[in-house]
């Protein structure tokens, strides 16, 4: 265990430094919904269709937002969840694979970029995960020990993994399909607590409902488009790489070439160990917990295919997260029962292929958008009078960016590329203005002020911005801010600012 504690400690250190970076795209609809509300307006505003996540993870951020609406706060259910996983992961391992593997799973898990990543995310998903691989556990133990106690937990973590995401349904339903196949004893009892999870859901039937009324769900299937191109990138950055954001997806920059060619190697060790032990007549048939992993690491992918193929689609590496935990003991088990010379390399090839991705979140080129960086500049060097014109922020439709919330009261933000900020989430709004018609309105709004243009580094946002600036202002000052999307700041002043 003191083996399982380090992993942990480094695991939350890691998680740690990436919450630091600025909130990102839908970290800011979970900003939106805490900020300014009681807890009962918080449940009523997930309820309408502005948003498609049922309410567990924003009531945890709720209340850990008490102490203040810091990243690192509004994280911070996602980084209790996180740093929980490790351990857990190692406990699930040691009932199905081992000990051996559940250390190799305990430390993939602690490397895992996609791990990290959503441990530093103000959403749902890591809390999903915590408590599916709570409820699978509580389901093992309950089945070895018996006892009303740990069934009621079961069905406490089922329904708790439920009203944190959906998708978890797909994981749980693969649970209780192998306790009916592994444990006929246990059915009655299995089905009682599962019984009690969905009782404990129906007060969300309607809030369930319409979200899958909502329009945000038909937007993101076509975003999200069902094609054999989209469902493969999605299950290769599940596996080893991030949710698709930005540039960062390309597995050449995260994890890195030599990552994933460590990671396809420590596969190709671990499958060449299984086919020489079943020359030798040693590989013996998988055993019942075996069976449950690879049923648990299933279950999300499949169950989506199979849901998209026949409604909207589902699949997206992060809604594949509730499978990560067991996929990662599969991949474990592989590697350590590859024999005493195979395994050994390929359980450090494993090892060192997550460890690279995991540690390479911290490149500030792979960070999230630096806003704070931006705001702190601004703040530091703008006067009364002087606008900012915004060209990088990303929201969800209707929500206020992070400059947005920043700049409030301070400085007035004329943004690019979408309208004027609505509080109407999650909606279609009217097309943006022309670039050259925001550039104009900003400058008649600051006479006598100075711009700061946010703006991607190159490209034609930047260019049509360039070529609409008023006559007679002057670049004074380029500020460059580093993350998965570069923002550049150009600070131009007017010519009355000139003159003098």
């Amino acid at each position: 265990m003191l083996i399982v504690a380090a992993l942990t400690a480094v695991g939350v250190a890691l998680r740690l430094a990436v919450a630091q970076q600025s909130l990102f795209a839908d970290e800011l609809s979970t900003r939106f919904v805490v900020a300014g509300r009681g807890l009962a307006d918080v449940v009523s505003v997930v309820h309408t269709d502005a948003e498609i996540t049922p309410p567990l993870y924003f009531v945890a951020t709720w209340l850990t937002t008490r102490l203040g609406l810091t990243p690192e706060l509004l994280r911070a259910p996602s980084l209790l969840a996180g740093a929980v996983a490790i351990p857990l992961v190692y406990l699930l391992g040691v009932r199905t694979v081992g000990r051996r593997a559940a250390l190799v799973g305990a430390a993939l898990t602690t490397f895992s970029p996609f791990m990290v990543f959503f441990s530093a995310q103000a959403r749902s998903y890591e809390l999903m995960i915590a408590l599916v691989l709570g409820s699978t556990l509580c389901m093992l133990v309950a089945v070895e020990r018996g006892g009303a106690r740990w069934w009621a937990a079961y069905a406490a973590c089922a329904c708790g993994a439920v009203y944190t995401h959906y998708t978890s349904t797909f994981a749980l339903a693969a649970q209780l399909g192998w306790l009916w196949w592994a444990h006929p004893e246990a059915r009655r009892a299995g089905l009682a607590a599962s019984a009690a999870a969905a009782a404990g859901f129906l007060p969300w039937l309607s809030g369930l409902q319409g979200d899958l009324d909502s329009p945000t769900t038909d937007i993101l299937s076509a975003l999200q488009p069902f094609t054999p191109g989209y469902v493969r990138a999605s299950f290769i950055h599940w596996a080893i790489g991030l949710p698709d954001l930005s540039r960062s997806t390309r597995l050449e920059l995260l994890p890195g070439t030599a990552a994933v060619i460590a990671f396809l190697l420590a596969v190709v060790l671990g499958l060449a160990g299984l086919v020489a032990a079943g020359l030798r007549g040693r590989l013996r048939p998988a055993n019942r917990g075996v069976v449950l992993l690879i049923m648990l690491a299933a279950s999300v992918p499949v169950g989506e295919v199979i849901a998209s193929a026949i409604g909207s689609n589902l699949i997206s590496a992060r809604n594949l997260a509730a499978s990560w935990p067991a996929f990662a003991l599969c991949l474990a088990a592989l590697v350590a029962g590859a024999g005493p010379r195979l395994g050994v390399a390929a359980t450090a090839l494993a090892i060192g292929a997550f460890a690279v991705g995991g540690i390479r979140l911290l490149d500030p080129d792979l960070g999230r958008p630096d806003y704070d960086g931006v705001v702190a500049f601004v703040e530091r060097t703008a006067a009364a009078g002087d606008v900012v014109v915004d060209g990088v922020s990303a929201a969800p439709a209707g929500v206020p960016t992070a400059t947005d919330v920043q700049f409030a009261g301070h400085h007035r933000v004329f943004p690019l590329g979408r309208p004027e900020v609505r509080y109407d989430p999650f909606r279609i709004l009217a097309a943006p203005p022309p670039a050259q018609d925001v550039v104009r309105r900003a400058a008649a709004a600051a006479p006598e002020g100075r711009l700061f243009l946010l703006l991607p580094p190159a490209g034609g946002l930047k260019d049509e911005v360039l070529a609409a600036m008023p006559p007679g202002y002057r670049h004074v000052d380029t500020r460059i801010y580093r993350g998965i999307n570069t923002i550049q700041v150009l600070v131009y002043e007017p010519p009355t600012a000139s003159g003098a």
